[in-house]
């Protein structure tokens, strides 16, 4: 018997990349609206929001889908 209960199994994500994909395009839309607001900080943070979102979604691309979904 193994000392590691369940260690074959992997951890279920929080969510599907399609939903942190889907996340990071808003991010990335509402960027755009602050900026042709006039809003550029703001605009620059949203950014940022969205290339993580984006890079979030990419390393759950990376790992199969879990059971049920």
């Amino acid at each position: 018997m193994s000392d590691e209960p369940f260690s074959a199994m992997p951890p279920i994500p929080l969510m599907t990349a399609e939903k942190a994909r889907d996340i990071g395009r808003a991010h990335k839309a509402w960027a755009g609206q602050l900026a042709d607001w006039g809003l550029a900080r703001e605009a620059l943070r949203a950014e940022r929001d969205a290339q993580w979102w984006l890079t979030y979604a990419l390393a759950l691309g990376q790992n199969p889908p879990a059971l049920g979904q």
